[in-house]
């Protein structure tokens, strides 16, 4: 596997787990109590990472099948990856598509932690099966941003995440 797309995997996973040891003080129904109607629970926000991260992996599941008919990042694809991080450290808000809404209902906070490291088993996975030329093809396709290396994509879900951690402090602060 590639050294940098092992180590900025390898933070993902530390933060994942760093996340979940926080959480469990809280109980499932604290994790699930939503601050207002309109607003997403913890666990909620957990399952849209989850969702993100899983669509992801059934995009870049299907396009490893053939690594040859992908191009390597160009520079329209940084200036797109330049973009998504400008949104999400500006904390610009956004309505999540709709196919990465949550819709999980109820979780208990084992189900949750279970699922999302399945789900980062598997890219894994993946992952380790490309060498460095691959890594660098557009095999990742982000939903508003559209197609760009595997790097930005594993920087994406640390970004992704690092925004949404604050969602959870700020909604459990509120429900508890």
């Amino acid at each position: 596997m590639n050294v940098q797309l092992q180590k900025q995997f390898n933070q993902l996973e530390e933060d994942r787990k760093k996340l979940f040891n926080e959480l469990k003080s809280h109980s499932d129904d604290v994790i699930n109590k939503k601050p207002s109607p309109e607003k997403w629970s913890a666990a909620e926000v957990i399952a849209h990472l989850i969702t993100a991260e899983e669509m992801s992996l059934k995009y870049l599941s299907k396009k490893i099948r053939d690594t040859s008919k992908e191009n390597s990042e160009g520079f329209k694809h940084k200036y797109r990856w330049l973009l998504v991080q400008i949104v999400f450290n500006f904390n610009i808000k956004f309505k999540a598509p709709e196919i990465v809404e949550p819709k999980m209902g109820y979780q208990s906070l084992a189900n949750l932690e279970a699922k999302w490291s399945d789900v980062r088993n598997q890219t894994l996975q993946i992952l380790q099966k490309l060498n460095d030329a691959e890594v660098n093809k557009t095999l990742w396709k982000h939903a508003l941003a559209g197609k760009m290396n595997l790097h930005h994509m594993v920087q994406f879900f640390g970004v992704h995440y690092n925004r949404h951690k604050k969602q959870i402090e700020r909604t459990l602060e509120a429900v508890t």
